[in-house]
């Protein structure tokens, strides 16, 4: 597989897998409707690993995005994925949400069940993550992880704009 592009900034997404759902804008993960307790630092880790899913995170893009230009070990990170593995309930010998790629880094192996942007009006058809359009650029795009990011945003913006009119 392909190292990630290295935007690896939040995207306001709620992505879903498994049955859990990361709401990055919330700050929240939850499992089939119950809150996950975790920690900042490992939550940060896990957005920025599931906005690549597939992808090789390499462990110095993980700690210069969850940790900025601090000097941090990588034991860091190492008790941050861990702190992950708890949470998803996740072996480490069997994985099946984070694997580790030795020496380089870690890489999100579920397949994402949907990303959307938070959605804010049931009926604005034009608006929701799940319009027709979006779905197919996103499916699209699913090997460029950069350009369905984008398609993303530019999805919410226009959702935001649209309800910034409407009121």
């Amino acid at each position: 597989m392909a190292i990630a592009p290295m935007n690896l900034q939040p995207s306001g997404a709620r992505l879903c897998f498994d049955g859990f759902e990361l709401d990055e804008v919330d700050a929240r993960l939850t499992c089939q409707g119950q809150s996950v307790p975790i920690p900042p630092r490992p939550f940060a880790v896990l957005c920025a690993l599931a906005r690549r899913p597939g992808y090789l995170v390499t462990k110095g893009d993980l700690l210069d995005a969850v940790w900025g230009h601090r000097f941090v070990t990588e034991s860091v990170l190492k008790s941050a994925i861990s702190d992950l593995r708890v949470a998803l309930q996740d072996d480490p010998k069997q994985p099946r949400y984070i694997e580790t790629v030795s020496r380089r880094g870690y890489r999100f192996i579920v397949p994402l069940e949907s990303t959307s942007a938070p959605q804010r009006h049931a009926d604005d058809d034009a608006g929701k993550p799940d319009h027709p359009t979006l779905v197919a650029l996103t499916a699209l795009c699913r090997r460029d992880a950069g350009l369905a990011d984008l398609i993303r945003m530019v999805a919410a913006t226009l959702e935001r704009e649209q309800l910034a009119i409407e009121h």
